[in-house]
Parts: C-alpha cells; sequence; structure tokens
C-alpha cells in the first residue's frame, strides 16, 4: 500500500527513539530465551539426550506445500513489519493511507477505518511501533514454528492481525468502492495473509491428499473469473484508455503509482506503461480479461493437464502486474506491503504443490515444540542398551504425563510403568519445566521469541485503541508548536515599540518626521 512521506521531525524523533529501545529489550528477551535454553538442555539427563537425537535423525517431513507456504507468509510478515518501521508512520499513515484507502467506500465503511485512524492519530508513536514488533513476531513465529499446535497458533494470530488490518488499515479491500479491480489489488493483498492463515490451521492430514491443492486451485480460479467479469463490465473506465481528455481508470491509477518517489528507471517503466495503456486501452484490456476467465476457468477443471500452465501463466500475469500497474507497491516513504500480487502467487504456487507434491504416507508425526511437551514418536531399533532405552522412554514420559509410548517395531508391548502418568510434585515443578523446555528444539526457541515479540507489540497498540486521549508524544510536539507561535505573536506585537524606543524608526518601519 504505498504513499507519500509525511515529515513531522518530532514524531519521528519520538518514533526511532521508541523502536531503538525497544529492540534492546526484544534483544535481551533473545538473549535470555537463548541461555535458559542451553543451561537446562546441559541440566537433560544423558539418556534424554540420546533419545531426542534420534528423534531428531528420524526427522519430520512438513507436507511440501505447507512449508512454502508458512515460510513464505512468514517472510512478507517480516518484510511489511521492517516496511513499518519508515520514519514517516507515525504522522503520515493515518492521513495520506488509511483516509485515501476509505474515501470512496460507503459512509459506514469510512467510520469504522476513521475510528481505527483515531486510535492511531491519539497515539502514533505507540500504534506505529507496535505495529512493527506485531508483523516481525508474527513473521518470525511462522517461520521457525514448524509443524503441530505451536504452528497453528500462529497461523492464528497471522489470520486475525491480517483481519484487522485488512479492516481498519485497507478498508476492507476497496471491495465496497467503486472501481473495484483485480489488476490494482482488489480484494486486498492482507486478504491472502488470512485464507493462508486458515491453510496453515488445518490439521497435518488435510495436507497428505490432492484434494486441498484442488480446492485451494477451484476457489482461486472462481475468484479470477469473478474478476475478469468486473474488468470486462462495460461503463467501469477500463475499456477505455482515455475519456474527454482525462487517462481512464486503470491508467490514472497506473500514474499515480508512477508520481510516487522511486528510482527514476522505475518510474519511467511504469509511466511508460501508463502511456501505452491510455493510447491502447481497448485490446490490453482485452487481454487482462480473457488471461483471468482463462486460468480461472482451467484452475476450476481439477485436472492437473489443465492447472499446471493455468497456474504458471497466473503467477507471471502477477509478477507482470505487480511491476506495471502495482509499481511493487512499496516506495513513496509509506508502503506498508507489497500490495496483493507476491501473496496471490504464493497461494497459487502453494495449491499447485499441495496437488502435485504429497508426502509419504509413512510420515512421522510433528516434532516436539516449545508448546507441546517432548515425547519420542518410537525409539529406533537401533538402541542396543535395552537399559539406555527404557530410560530415556521413562525420562520423556516424566516430562509429559499424557504422552503414550508406542510399541517398539520389535512388536514387544511398552512397559505400562513407562506409560503410567508421574505425578510432579510442587518442588518439582520448576525441574519439569526445566527439563521440557531444555528438550524443546532450537526452532522452537527462536518461535517462542517470536511470540514473544507480537505480544510486546499488543501491548501498546491495544492501550492505543482503548485510550484515545492523546499521549505524550503528541502532545509535546502540538504543545511546543503552540508556545512557539504565542512567543512569535509576543515578539512581533513588541518589536514596533522597541523599535520606537531607539527613536529612529516608527510602526511602518519608515523614518519618523521630526525625530
Amino acid at each position: 500500500m504505498p504513499g507519500m512521506t509525511g515529515v513531522n521531525p518530532a514524531l519521528e524523533n519520538a518514533f526511532r527513539t521508541a523502536l531503538l529501545n525497544q529492540g534492546t529489550f526484544a534483544l535481551l528477551i533473545f538473549v535470555l530465551l537463548a541461555i535458559t535454553w542451553i543451561a537446562s538442555r546441559e541440566l537433560l539427563p544423558g539418556s534424554v539426550k540420546a533419545a531426542l537425537a534420534m528423534r531428531r535423525s528420524a526427522g519430520y517431513t512438513q507436507p511440501l506445500a505447507r512449508t512454502v507456504l508458512r515460510v513464505g507468509i512468514g517472510v512478507l510478515w517480516i518484510f511489511d513489519g521492517l516496511l513499518q518501521a519508515q520514519p514517516g508512520m507515525p504522522a503520515g499513515l493515518p492521513s495520506q493511507v488509511i483516509a485515501p484507502a476509505a474515501a470512496s467506500s460507503p459512509g459506514w465503511v469510512r467510520h469504522v477505518v476513521a475510528w481505527g485512524g483515531t486510535a492511531w492519530s491519539s497515539h502514533p508513536v505507540d500504534a506505529a511501533a507496535g505495529a512493527v514488533w506485531i508483523q516481525l513476531g508474527i513473521g518470525v513465529w511462522l517461520v521457525a514454528s514448524g509443524g503441530g499446535r505451536w504452528s497453528r497458533l500462529a497461523a492464528l494470530a497471522s489470520g486475525f492481525w491480517g483481519l484487522v488490518v485488512w479492516v481498519f488499515g485497507e478498508a476492507f479491500g476497496g471491495i465496497f468502492g467503486p472501481g473495484l479491480s483485480w489488476l490494482t489489488g482488489a480484494p486486498g493483498g492482507v486478504l491472502f495473509y488470512c485464507a493462508a492463515a486458515a491453510l496453515l490451521m488445518l490439521p497435518d492430514r488435510a495436507w497428505r491428499t490432492a484434494t486441498l491443492g484442488r480446492r485451494v486451485l477451484a476457489a482461486c480460479g472462481a475468484a479470477l473469473i469473478g474478476f475478469a467479469v468486473l474488468q470486462a463490465w462495460p461503463g467501469r473506465g477500463f475499456w477505455q484508455g482515455s475519456s474527454h481528455g482525462r487517462p481512464g481508470s486503470l491508467p490514472d491509477s497506473i500514474n499515480s503509482m508512477a508520481a510516487m518517489r522511486q528510482p527514476a528507471p522505475l518510474a519511467s517503466l511504469v509511466r511508460g506503461f501508463g502511456s501505452l495503456v491510455i493510447r491502447h486501452g481497448m485490446p490490453i484490456n482485452l487481454i487482462c480479461v480473457i488471461l483471468l476467465a482463462a486460468t480461472g476457468a482451467a484452475m476450476l477443471s481439477g485436472r492437473l493437464t489443465f492447472v499446471r500452465p493455468a497456474v504458471i501463466v497466473a503467477i507471471v500475469f502477477c509478477l507482470g502486474d505487480w511491476v506495471l500497474v502495482q509499481d511493487f507497491g512499496v516506495f513513496g516513504g509509506l508502503g506498508t506491503d507489497p500490495n496483493s500480487m507476491i501473496p496471490q502467487a504464493l497461494l497459487l504456487t502453494c495449491g499447485l504443490l499441495a496437488m502435485t507434491h504429497l508426502p509419504a504416507d509413512q510420515a512421522p508425526a510433528p516434532g516436539p515444540s516449545i508448546a507441546e511437551a517432548a515425547t519420542p514418536a518410537a525409539l529406533p531399533s537401533a538402541v542396543s542398551h535395552p537399559i539406555a532405552a527404557d530410560s530415556a522412554a521413562r525420562s520423556l514420559v516424566a516430562l509429559t504425563p499424557d504422552a503414550r509410548t508406542p510399541a517398539s517395531p520389535s512388536g514387544i508391548e511398552p512397559d505400562p510403568v513407562a506409560q503410567t502418568p508421574v505425578p510432579m510434585k510442587a518442588g518439582s515443578l520448576a525441574r519439569g519445566v526445566s527439563r521440557a523446555f531444555g528438550c524443546a528444539s532450537a526452532s522452537a526457541v527462536i518461535a517462542a521469541w517470536g511470540a514473544a515479540l507480537m505480544i510486546m507489540g499488543t501491548a501498546p497498540m491495544a492501550l492505543a485503541a482503548v485510550n484515545r486521549h492523546p499521549g505524550s508524544a503528541t502532545a509535546r510536539p502540538r504543545e511546543a508548536s503552540s508556545q512557539a507561535a504565542i512567543a512569535q505573536r509576543r515578539a512581533e506585537s513588541r518589536l514596533p515599540a522597541l523599535l520606537r524606543a531607539d527613536g529612529s524608526y516608527g510602526r511602518g518601519f519608515g523614518p519618523v518626521e521630526g525625530g
């Protein structure tokens, strides 16, 4: 979502200071987690370390489609968080991004968006800094979480925050306003983040058949056909490159993107494409309508023969539109995300991989995470010493009383004593937590740090939403400017008198007669 830079030196300095202080605190949290994890790991019994090493060697093969989607959306959130740290965000986002996005929407949409904009304007530094850490935290959490309930919880946080941004930051993606077009970003880039979050919250078994991939691509195909109809609808201004000497809907949007502050070669490229659309609006719109309808119909067919080339063409089309129409979506000093084409291309890639790259049926269950107790999926037959194997099983079961040790590969039934829940006394609670933390993987610890970053950003954002009175960071610049104006007026009012006291000039700053 691009925008022009809003300049307010006082807010920019306060924002920079807040990010620096909070970033130092975030680094301390990471160091504390790392030291605690290393110390807890060193205190684990040797038998537990051996069992964990065997489990890591067995590995967990997460479905490729889910991995690509999870890591891709996580990287996009991290990138969005870095964009959110631009110095013009506190002052410029409400007036130059949020308000224009809702300007052409119905009244109730403007009221909803204005509610969020008021919260941001009252506490611009807290809100802007909170948005940075929320998005960075969600991104780190998603990239490092892997599989299991911990990963699905990260997806839930991503979907919830995505809905907040889609409603208050993108005005529902502009779907209630006129001129809705897939080419210019409808239905909102963050809505694809929400769709990805819904897919990531599905259980692992949903990713082990081609059904999910077909359904994802069918939904994308139906959406593309719908946007093809909107693009071809007469009277919406897309068939005319210009009308009454003014650019049509599409070239007008392209020219506004080219006017953003950006490298000159990119601006020239986008501006040149806008001129091409003005001269040849009808054939260009016809090509867009045909591509949208054809690729959408091929995806709806569900046949891999048609789906594969359609997805490839659609991804190439997305990338071309991202460069020539959406102008990368990140320039201008207030760009908050790369717009809709990149997350949509990621969703299409995920759907195709879910159809064509299925994991093996005998793949093991997801590994442990910091939110889930660490238990061995199976004790491999490579354990040569039965006493060591039994000791490892008992140690891990003691960490998770509700765990069950499966039968060994040799067919021998597991020891019922190892399956018996071990009651944890009050004195052993700290020891149990330490062991559970030590059994977590390094990626789980990083995911926990990401969750901590998100919580660190949620607190000031929630306070900004609840307390609508201007904060100190907002009041100080206003107070300073007000005091400066008063001092200037006082100086101007005293200036004539001071000059007259000199005896040579009067109120009109000319020579005084008879002086």
